[in-house]
């Protein structure tokens, strides 16, 4: 398998898990009273942002699936 399709499965999970930080992060901050907000631990995982991620996984099943259908 290219290294291309490795790539694009750690970018898509690094940028899961920075959506689920800053995630938590504004939860961790709406909880304390700092900032107002909606009181939702996973709100930016539900949001059209976690389209890009996804994406780049799919990226990276496209290739494993060529790379079988190769051989």
């Amino acid at each position: 398998m290219e290294k291309q399709y490795i790539y694009s499965l750690f970018i898509g999970f690094i940028l899961l898990f920075q959506l689920q930080l800053i995630s938590y992060c504004n939860y961790l901050l709406v909880k304390q009273g700092t900032i107002n907000g909606v009181l939702d631990p996973y709100l930016l995982l539900k949001t059209p942002l976690v389209v890009i991620p996804v994406l780049f996984i799919l990226y990276c099943a496209y290739g494993i699936y060529k790379t079988i259908k190769k051989r």
